[in-house]
């Protein structure tokens, strides 16, 4: 319908290009330091310094701390919990009785601890599945810090 009044272009589009078969044969994505093949002190300097002050890539390896840090929280779930606890009392009664009479006073000192553990049986693979699309998670956000490196 609106396609019918497109006029043809009538260029001629190679199907690929030979010099990118010929410089990457395996499909490699470029390394991250590939402005060191130039071999030129000018270009590495500047390159160098880019990647030192780039917030892009200070952001991204900033996401990765906190994925592997979100990868360790979700992971916790898969061990026991343990907490214990530890209390100490001290009352001292006075000497003095109602009769106004004085005896000795006493003193208490009361010592208690208490110790727990806690596990939940992980049945459906709710908490597995929860750490590795967290471990994963931290892994992609590797590659997005190289895909910004390399930007």
């Amino acid at each position: 319908i609106l396609t019918k009044d497109l006029p043809d272009p009538a260029l001629d589009i190679p199907e690929g290009y030979k010099a990118a078969r010929l410089a990457n044969p395996n499909g490699a994505t470029p390394t991250l330091d590939w402005w060191r093949g130039f071999r030129s002190r000018e270009l590495t300097q500047l390159m160098e310094e880019a990647q030192t002050v780039n917030l892009d890539i200070a952001a991204a390896t900033s996401r990765i701390m906190q994925a592997d840090a979100q990868a360790r929280i979700t992971g916790a779930a898969l061990v026991p919990s343990v907490s214990g606890g530890g209390q100490e009392t001290y009352s001292r009664t006075s000497g003095s009785s109602s009769s106004g009479l004085t005896n000795g006073g006493r003193e208490v000192v009361t010592y208690s601890a208490s110790l727990s553990a806690s596990y939940e049986i992980d049945f459906w693979g709710k908490n597995r599945d929860a750490a590795l699309a967290a471990e994963e998670t931290s892994t992609a956000n590797r590659f997005d810090r190289d895909v910004v490196a390399l930007t």
